[in-house]
């Protein structure tokens, strides 16, 4: 007797790029919680977009893990993420860089939540008073992240979540 419900499609993780629906998937388990800990982009693994979405050169995939945004995506998901090239982003949810959390000759650290800032108007153009980054938790123990003044400078958005794979 068949089972009726969604149907669960499991990523395709492949050494190399094999056809045209392949788009990057980085060995980079990225922290649905605080900060994560020092990591490194290691070989670049290729992933196999279901059929219903088309590969584009701004789009890859990470690996999510945590709890802060279990509302939206699940522990040990397979995210899709769009690469940031400008615009708002107030309340999208973002995968950013912060090199200014921990010590910066360790490098990068990465965390994804929903962004939100305030800005200051100045003479000559605005400028970051806060950003925060929030989770979207069913555990109430999450809360945001905000970063003030100086601290948002070293801040870097590097992708727009488009959907969990």
């Amino acid at each position: 007797m068949k089972q009726s419900g969604p149907e669960i499609s499991i990523p395709i993780i492949h050494s190399h790029k094999t056809n045209e629906q392949c788009i990057p998937f980085y060995d980079l388990n990225i922290a649905a919680g605080s900060f994560s800990e020092y990591q490194q982009v290691q070989d670049v693994s290729y992933l196999q977009l279901p059929f219903e979405l088309k590969a584009k050169a701004d789009l890859f995939a990470c690996k999510i893990v945590g709890e802060s945004m279990n509302k939206i995506i699940p522990n040990g998901s397979i995210a899709l993420f769009k690469r940031y090239s400008g615009g708002s982003r107030n309340g999208l949810i973002c995968l950013v860089e912060s090199t200014n959390i921990y010590d910066k000759d360790l490098g990068g650290q990465y965390t994804i939540k929903e962004y939100r800032s305030k800005k200051v108007q100045t003479d000559e153009s605005w400028i970051h008073e806060e950003i925060s980054l929030h989770p979207l938790s069913n555990d109430g123990n999450y809360k945001p992240i905000v970063l003030r003044d100086e601290e948002t400078i070293d801040l870097k958005v590097i992708a727009v979540f488009v959907r969990v794979l």
